[in-house]
């Protein structure tokens, strides 16, 4: 709090909390009762700590809880990753606490809440951007389709409505000829770059980076 040793209080409702790892019940309660949220990155904290927020506490109390992947030094290099990593630890530490419905909304609607972008982002809504995922379903059901999916298991990607990335017949359908092909991990996939990053190709990405 601002009272000790010079600090500033930062909780407020649009304030969004990543790691968190020493907070106790009465300050998970203080940040519910606030509208703050909690970024859980459980692949970085248990890099990085060897444990995770108590998300449990967190969920409990109240705290919306979105999911993020820290960053790419001990983080997850996807947010796929990530969800998988969530997953087992929640069935394998937590008890299976939180539902598949639970863990999608950490991935989805609570990422778009947290960052105070909900109006525009994170559900399939009118009036949203239509920045839309699609996941083969053929194999696993529901919410599993997501949290089980694999890179090979993202069937398209809208940006604003428009293709950015899919199966390549899907995409080639929507955006035309116009994007370039890649492989990943043996299914032939469609990436739109230009129309992300202008006048460079997917095979640029690399040395313009």
């Amino acid at each position: 709090t601002s009272s000790v040793n010079g600090g500033e209080d930062v909780a407020l409702a649009q304030t969004a909390f990543v790691n968190a790892i020493a907070v106790r019940p009465a300050d998970w309660a203080l940040l519910a009762a606030l509208g703050s949220a909690l970024v859980w990155s459980p692949r970085s904290n248990v890099s990085l700590y060897g444990e995770t927020a108590r998300v449990t506490e967190a969920a409990r109390l109240g705290v919306q809880i979105a999911l993020g992947t820290d960053w790419i030094v001990s983080g997850s290099s996807s947010l796929l990753r990530e969800l998988a990593c969530a997953d087992a630890w929640n069935r394998e530490r937590l008890g299976g606490f939180f539902t598949d419905e639970d863990l999608w909304l950490m991935a989805t609607r609570n990422v778009a809440d947290a960052s105070g972008l909900l109006g525009r982002l994170g559900l399939l809504a009118p009036g949203r951007l239509a920045d839309i995922a699609v996941f083969d379903g053929s194999v696993n059901p529901d919410f599993r389709a997501v949290i089980d999916a694999a890179p090979q298991d993202v069937a398209l990607v809208l940006r604003s409505g428009r293709a950015l990335y899919g199966e390549a017949a899907v995409v080639e359908a929507l955006a035309g000829a116009g994007c370039d092909a890649l492989d990943v991990c043996g299914a032939p996939r469609r990436i739109c770059a230009q129309a992300e990053l202008g006048d460079i190709v997917y095979v640029e990405l690399p040395q313009a980076g």
